[in-house]
């Protein structure tokens, strides 16, 4: 391993008085082992203070203001090794579980069990917003869905932040995954103002989002987001709705779930809004709800499976890696789904639709006309409805018609006792 970002513990090694007991995961800022004191499981988390700077005293700061079922809990940190430190340690809870889109990939869950999950994540949002921490990186990959009760936890604050103490900045963008980047923190920089952006708490319910999109429809609302046409459309379009992707998500999930990717920050409201907004989608949620948004394999017709339907359940797509959280078995990024789903355009078939009307319209003009020639000008006329000159065959009176009527005189219906229009 690298010496200067991650300790190499091997099992039995103590540190700061936790015995080592295995590795959970490893990244470019550190190592998560899992490791026990007391007979208490903890996830032992070690970061360089080398590379870490003033950020290891603040993500301290950060955890310390945090208690709530919903996030991850933190028990105890300090420096490594006392004499001469190189590292600063985070005991967390050790959280049993798997990552929640292992979990969503192998439950395929329905509508109300997707919005259970949303609703602890909003309640953790709740929670660390009203003590002003932002967690700055919500994704599927820093969310843990608990073995005993199913609830999900919010994992990893590490690029998180206090309100009332923020960062010296680094960039013009603090730290995120660009998937999950409201369209202001884009336009800002796409904008090329002055300064840095400063996320606020809509930005976590974007991601939050992002997520919850994720959960009903398999894909994420804009994919190719670190193209300049990928930013430009998270910034200027709204993304597909969830309903109109899988017609199995309620409507009401649908709305929730475009209000929370709203281009207009206030639109999304607030941690709070979007819980009670939850818990009343949940409180009058039907049978329909307990449905899996996806047909599993098995369930799919032969000539479907494998093709256009979109599908979950027991196909977990397998990559390499270390686990990144304490109990995962998955490796830190979250897998690609293996679905088969084709985009539903937001324009339907216009150009044909334009073609038929335009056709229905043609048809009608000229059956109606030929109706009209046939009702009040026999086929006798001339061939030009307007015009009333008449051709004198041989033998007839000059001025008049085919019959011995003046050409101006006008014809009679053939319907007896029809009223001649006016002239």
């Amino acid at each position: 391993m690298n010496g200067l970002l991650v300790l190499d513990a091997p099992a039995g090694t103590d540190i700061a008085g936790y015995t080592v007991e295995g590795l959970l995961g490893a990244g470019g800022c550190g190592v998560v082992y899992r490791a026990s004191r007391d007979g208490q499981s903890v996830a032992l988390k070690l970061q360089s203070l080398e590379h870490l700077g003033d950020k290891a005293v603040r993500e301290v700061d950060t955890l310390t203001r945090l208690a709530h079922h919903n996030v991850v809990g933190f028990r105890d940190g300090g420096l490594f090794p006392p004499e001469a430190p190189e590292w600063l340690y985070l005991a967390m809870e050790y959280v049993r579980g798997r990552p929640l889109a292992q979990w969503v990939q192998e439950e395929n869950p329905g509508a109300r069990r997707v919005a259970e999950l949303a609703l602890g994540m909003a309640r953790g949002l709740e929670a660390a917003h009203a003590s002003d921490v932002l967690h700055r990186d919500i994704k599927e990959a820093n969310v843990l869905v608990r073995e005993d009760d199913g609830t999900p936890v919010l994992m990893d604050f590490g690029v998180g932040e206090c309100t009332r103490a923020p960062r010296p900045p680094r960039g013009i963008l603090p730290p995120g995954t660009p998937r999950y980047r409201s369209p202001e923190a884009l336009s800002f920089r796409l904008e090329g103002r002055e300064g840095v952006y400063l996320p606020t708490a809509t930005d976590d319910l974007y991601a939050l989002g992002v997520v919850l999109y994720w959960m009903l429809t398999a894909r994420h609302p804009f994919e190719d987001v670190e193209t300049p046409s990928g930013e430009l459309a998270v910034i200027l379009h709204p993304p597909v709705t969830p309903g109109a992707l899988n017609r199995r998500v309620p409507w009401v999930l649908s709305e929730l779930c475009v209000r929370l990717l709203s281009k207009q920050p206030w639109r999304r409201g607030t941690a709070s809004t979007c819980r009670e907004a939850l818990e009343q989608a949940l409180a009058s949620a039907d049978a329909a709800w307990d449905v899996p948004l996806f047909p599993d394999a098995s369930e799919l017709p032969t000539d479907l499976e494998g093709r256009d339907t979109p599908s979950r359940g027991r196909r977990t797509t397998q990559t390499g890696g270390l686990p990144a959280y304490p109990g995962s078995t998955e490796p830190a990024e979250a897998p690609r789904l293996v679905v088969h789903a084709r985009p539903v355009s937001r324009y339907p078939r216009r150009r044909e639709l334009r073609l038929a009307l335009l056709a229905l319209g043609v048809g009608a003009c000229v059956m109606g006309s030929a109706w009209w020639a046939r009702r009040w000008h026999p086929p006798v006329l001339a061939s030009s409805l307007g015009s009333r000159a008449r051709v004198a065959e041989p033998g007839s009176r000059p001025g008049t018609g085919p019959t011995g009527r003046r050409a101006t005189e006008p014809f009679p219906s053939r319907r007896p006792g029809a009223v001649p229009p006016e002239r």
